[in-house]
């Protein structure tokens, strides 16, 4: 029989079984380098509120943001509200920091009407 080797090819990119989710109620996770986490914030961008997320510490890369509606799919609802997911990549070891704040764009000088702060730990 010919011999057959039983090494796995390596893999360039790691499977992530379970992506952290972040929200006000729990703003604190720790993820290997490389891992993608997620903030979920509730939102109603039909107030004209929207949220700014900023990084404050640490490296981390935004690789996606979505708004999901809760209304069901295919009624009309006017002004209900959803959630914003901010998907981020954990770019190195160590403290990341993100600071999001529910604000009107337009208004520069008003205080946010609402904002949060989420501590991620990169292993």
């Amino acid at each position: 029989q010919p011999h057959r080797n039983k090494r796995q090819k390596p893999t360039h990119h790691r499977k992530q079984r379970d992506m952290k989710t972040l929200t006000k109620a729990f703003n604190t996770a720790t993820v290997q380098k490389g891992d993608l986490f997620k903030v979920e914030l509730e939102a109603n961008p039909t107030t004209g509120y929207l949220w700014d997320v900023k990084l404050k510490a640490g490296k981390a890369q935004l690789v996606s943001e979505e708004y999901t509606s809760s209304a069901p799919a295919g009624s009309m609802v006017i002004g209900g509200g959803g959630v914003t997911s901010f998907v981020f990549k954990a770019e190195e070891a160590g403290e990341i920091e993100i600071v999001a704040e529910y604000a009107r764009p337009w208004e520069k000088n008003a205080k946010p009407a609402a904002s949060h702060k989420f501590s991620v730990k990169s292993i």
